[in-house]
């Protein structure tokens, strides 16, 4: 993380920084990679591209939201993402990330963290207020949130934010190892395929063949093509296109989205534009899409686990 954080600002005279992280991101991917020819020079500039693209984008991750028992009914933000004040309590009490932190900092009372949730938009019929008329049984498009997950605290925004960069640059090292076992999987398919082949071009009759020949040809020539982009020396195109296009892999997408008290999405119409809630949809990370923020918890009175069990513990006895 030290290491992480001087890169930025990079120039010749600290080059021997970055050899860590390349050594780190190369040992991710495959450890062999060491001992090939052009380590570490061919890997300095995706490497160094890469780290500077996490930073920015952790940089442009939104907040801190504050957020505290008192938030929720002042913050149309904190409003929007739980669906209860008790909620905001029971997510950080449920956070491992939060548990883990207060430990390590027993005299600290608040925590700077990344934040992540699930947005879901559902459709209920409701009613609506048109003019001086009710409607009933009207669509409504409820938004809300859920799996709220809270990784990366530490005791100021700016230690937080380094995690979450250094997060972000593992994550596309990651996509990179990735693309190598993809195609691995693949090869282990293609032989199986292979072998099966074989074995019914063995028993096969004189009229089909030519056509398990032509097959077995073609077979032949695809594991060959996959077996050349398995050779060592072909990962260093892996890392180029990840590390040097980060972009394509993982990015922050804006949703401005209208919301009544209720999380019933609203009209975007005339000056209400101005009302709308800004959601960033981290676009990337892995399977799901996740909206993100920085946030500030303070006094959250957060209750250990085993302080929890201890207390229902005792009030079943009491019962």
């Amino acid at each position: 993380m030290d290491v992480f954080r001087h890169l930025f600002g990079f120039d010749q005279a600290v080059a021997a920084e970055l050899l860590p992280v390349i050594e780190h991101a190369v040992t991710i991917v495959d450890p062999r990679l060491k001992l090939t020819g052009g380590y570490p020079d061919h890997y300095r500039k995706p490497v160094l591209n890469a780290l500077e693209y996490s930073r920015t984008l952790a940089l442009n991750v939104p907040g801190p939201v504050s957020i505290n028992l008192n938030t929720y009914a002042q913050n149309a933000y904190v409003h929007a993402i739980f669906p209860s004040k008790d909620f905001i309590s029971e997510a950080f009490r449920a956070s491992r990330a939060i548990q883990e932190y207060f430990i390590e900092n027993p005299t600290s009372n608040q925590a700077y963290a990344l934040m992540g949730m699930r947005r879901h938009e559902k459709t209920l019929m409701g009613v609506e207020l048109s003019g001086q008329v009710i409607q009933r049984d009207v669509p409504q498009q409820v938004v809300y949130f859920n799996g709220h997950t809270i990784v990366d605290t530490a005791p100021t925004e700016a230690q937080a934010r380094d995690r979450v960069a250094w997060g972000f640059f593992n994550n596309l090292v990651d996509k990179v190892a990735k693309r190598i076992s993809s195609r691995k999987a693949e090869m282990q398919s293609q032989l199986q395929e292979l072998n099966l082949l074989k074995v019914h071009l063995h028993t096969a009759h004189e009229d089909t063949r030519p056509g398990l020949e032509k097959e077995l040809s073609r077979l032949l020539d695809t594991v060959q093509t996959t077996a050349t982009t398995l050779d060592l020396r072909h990962y260093m195109n892996d890392f180029e296109d990840v590390l040097l296009n980060p972009e394509q892999h993982l990015r922050l997408h804006q949703s401005p989205i209208i919301l009544d008290s209720m999380g019933i999405r609203q009209n975007t119409s005339g000056d209400a534009d101005s009302d709308s809630i800004i959601f960033n949809d981290l676009i990337g990370f892995d399977r799901r899409i996740w909206t993100v923020t920085m946030v500030h918890c303070s006094n959250m009175q957060i209750e250990s686990f085993t302080s929890r069990l201890e207390t229902a513990y005792r009030n079943l006895c009491i019962r």
